[in-house]
């Protein structure tokens, strides 16, 4: 296994970072988030929607914390928890297809699928399964 980080894997950790702050703000402003997501605004979407940003803030420490991570035994539980999220959020997203904007609901699972792929060749690669490919 290789202890240095590979640029592809800072990479990965950059534009999760980017994409997670974006859903951060978004989940915490619920008057934009009901809208786009195409459900009605009310006491519990409010509650949840605060509560999903709340855990997009911590996501986007965590790839914070890789991006400027030496070494990948310090970030490798990170990934792993990453494709559970990802994997878990496409499962509950595609469940309950039905409550969201259909057009929004597919640009989620599109968006989980690259960074599912991203991470996937992040840990392949740091874990020496499959050449680097920068």
């Amino acid at each position: 296994m290789g202890e240095e980080i590979l640029k592809f894997t800072k990479l990965t950790f950059i534009i999760h970072f980017i994409i997670g702050l974006v859903f951060t703000i978004l989940f915490w402003i619920p008057d934009i988030t009901s809208p786009i997501l195409g459900i009605e605004r009310t006491l519990d979407t409010h509650a949840m929607s605060l509560t999903i940003g709340a855990l997009f803030a911590a996501l986007v420490v965590s790839s914070l914390c890789g991006i400027f991570a030496k070494e990948w035994k310090q970030v490798r539980i990170v990934v792993i928890a990453e494709m559970v999220w990802l994997v878990a959020g496409m499962v509950t997203t595609i469940v309950s297809f039905a409550a969201f904007d259909s057009v929004m609901a597919v640009l989620m699972i599109i968006m989980s699928i690259i960074l599912l792929a991203l991470f996937l060749l992040t840990f392949l690669q740091q874990e020496d399964k499959l050449k680097p490919l920068f």
